[in-house]
Parts: structure tokens; sequence; C-alpha cells
């Protein structure tokens, strides 16, 4: 796999019935929001879903199955790193299929983080990453599945996406040969954002 696999994501011409399969919660929440917030035409059906499987090549495998069976034109599948096995092996399948891979590392809550600052820390956790986050929120608790991410967050979506990017980029070029599933930090959620923004009407 060419290491720039993900992060050459090109925006391609919107398709009529779109899938969005999500990992978890917290991800479908964000991009429903996300989705609600842009008003995207009716005539472009998004549909965002939580994955019944626990792991990210279980995830790949059922985006596939609901392709098939329910006709998707265009299929990303978004899930972590959260020192997860089998990574290379939903890459790999994900490719085969020409499914959009939304990959972070060590978890979704970085790309919450680049709203408010540019990081390059290699979180061990997801628990570790979310007490920074609640740092940068000033706040006690952060509600994983009950927070209000994308509302609380969208003044700050110029900067995320500039600061997914810059990083992204850069830890790329200082791992030379590694591949995108072991790269930490790493977000291209960025990617999928501006996709779904640029089919505002």
């Amino acid at each position: 796999m060419a290491k720039r696999s993900v992060s050459s994501f090109k925006l391609r011409t919107f398709k009529s019935k779109v899938l969005i399969l999500c990992e978890g919660l917290t991800e479908k929440n964000y991009f429903n929001a996300l989705k609600e917030d842009l008003g995207l035409p009716k005539t472009i059906a998004v549909n965002i879903f939580q994955s019944n499987k626990v792991d990210c090549k279980g995830v790949v495998e059922e985006a596939i199955k609901k392709a098939k069976r329910e006709g998707f034109q265009e299929i990303f599948v978004v899930f972590d790193h959260d020192n997860q096995a089998k990574r290379d092996e939903a890459f790999k399948l994900a490719t085969s299929k020409n499914i959009t891979v939304i990959f972070s590392s060590i978890c979704f809550e970085l790309w919450f983080l680049f709203h408010y600052k540019n990081s390059t820390k290699a979180f061990a956790s997801e628990a570790e990453l979310e007490k920074e986050l609640k740092k940068c929120l000033g706040m006690e608790g952060y509600e994983k599945n009950n927070f209000k991410h994308y509302s609380i967050l969208k003044d700050k979506i110029i900067t995320a996406k500039s600061n997914a990017e810059k990083i992204r980029l850069s830890v790329i070029d200082n791992n030379e040969g590694v591949e995108v599933f072991n790269l930490n930090p790493f977000t291209n959620v960025d990617e999928l954002v501006i996709y779904l923004e640029s089919q505002k009407q």
C-alpha cells in the first residue's frame, strides 16, 4: 500500500446513495449532526450507521454486505487505531473493494482535539487522549456518546481541518515506509468533512 493512499483522498462526484459506516456511536452522532447542519439535497441519500461489529475488519465486511444488499454507490468506513488487531487486513480489504477508509489514531477524539490545538503527541490510549481533550474543553466531564460534539466544536472546524492536514502530512513524511494504519498521531476525518461540505447547495 502506498504511504499516501489515505491522505491522497480526492473529492469525487457525489453519488446518489452514500454509505458512511462508523465503528462507534460517537462517530455516528458527529456525522449525523454535520449532515443535518449542511442540509444536503434530498436527492442525495447519505446513510450514516453505527456498525454491529466490534473490530475494524468486521466494519469493512459489514459495509461490503450493506453495499451489495442496498445498492450503495459510495462507501466510507470510519474506525480507529485504538490498538486493534487486523488493521492491516481492514485496510487491504477496503482498498480491494474501492471503499474509502476514514482512520484516526489513536481514536476519533483526535479530530476533536485538533479543533483546539496542533498536537503531534502520539497518545497511547483513548483514555489518555480524552484526558487531554477535557483540559482543552475546560470541562470536568466529556460524555463520549451524549456529548454534543458537532454543535460545540462547529465554530472551530476550520482550525481542525488545517491542523489535521498539517499533522497528517508531517507524520507521513517523517515516517517513511510506515503504513497508515500504524501511524500515530493520524486522522483523515477532515477529508470526509470536506467531501460532505462540498455537496452543500
